[in-house]
């Protein structure tokens, strides 16, 4: 949980930051993934022939995009030994991978075959990079969150396999949702969603309500304060608050 960690104290110290970096406007989506597990975004085949070129035609119209960072956990299985009677049990050590940019090395890295023991957990992307964010005093341009919805033997309940956050600055003037409509369909998400949304200001809306900014956005309490794997999620109601960009 070392990110998510990483990203509250970097979002609790911009709270007390200028208010222009707070108020900073965005195109919010959610995206939720279908639950077949071989259809999951951080799989290094899904990933090179859906995900990346969608987000690199994003990345293509931004001009902060080569000070792009990328911040994941992964973690991989290892046995090992109680040390009191030699039991052998499944630990998770996280995986150290360095310096992540917008790269094919770093793609490479941070991806996961799909007969591996990895275990991926959750993905970040800041345009510019979180710390020049921090030294410019900036919202990003483009964020994107990923988060694995599984825990890592499967026994979890899950209604979605993958939880997605992408938020575009509307000042970029670029046709986002087109991108993200075709994405959704090659992806076949279960529902993809846009609304306008400020960077730093938690708000409620309808059913829906965002206690924290934008990079603190995860599945729990959001919807009538509960956990949307709780919710049958035929059940969520979307309109009006949300645009629908594409549905199953």
């Amino acid at each position: 949980m070392k990110l998510f960690d990483k990203a509250i104290n970097f979002y609790e110290k911009f709270l007390k930051s200028d208010s222009a970096f707070q108020n900073r406007a965005y195109e919010f989506y959610l995206l939720f993934g279908e639950k077949d597990e071989s259809k999951s975004p951080w799989l290094k085949s899904n990933w090179n022939t859906i995900f990346k070129p969608c987000f690199e035609v994003l990345l293509s119209l931004v001009e902060t995009s080569k000070e792009t960072g990328v911040y994941v956990n992964k973690f991989k299985a290892e046995n090992r030994l109680t040390k009191k009677d030699g039991e052998q049990f499944i630990y998770l050590s996280e995986m150290k991978l360095g310096h992540l940019k917008w790269d094919d090395k770093s793609h490479d890295k941070w991806t996961i075959e799909n007969s591996s023991e990895e275990y991926f957990e959750h993905f970040e992307l800041w345009t510019p990079s979180r710390t020049i964010c921090e030294k410019r005093q900036i919202a990003p341009d483009i964020f994107i969150s990923l988060v694995n919805q599984r825990d890592f033997e499967n026994t979890r309940n899950i209604e979605f396999g993958y939880f997605m956050v992408i938020a575009v600055a509307k000042n970029l003037n670029m046709d986002s949702k087109s991108i993200f409509s075709e994405l959704s369909k090659k992806a076949n998400t279960k529902a993809t969603v846009v609304k306008s949304r400020k960077w730093g200001r938690p708000e409620k809306e309808g059913k829906w309500s965002f206690n924290n900014g934008i990079q603190d956005t995860f599945t729990a309490g959001i919807y009538k304060q509960q956990d949307l794997h709780n919710i049958n999620f035929d059940d969520l109601e979307f309109e009006p608050v949300w645009q629908i960009i594409h549905q199953k």
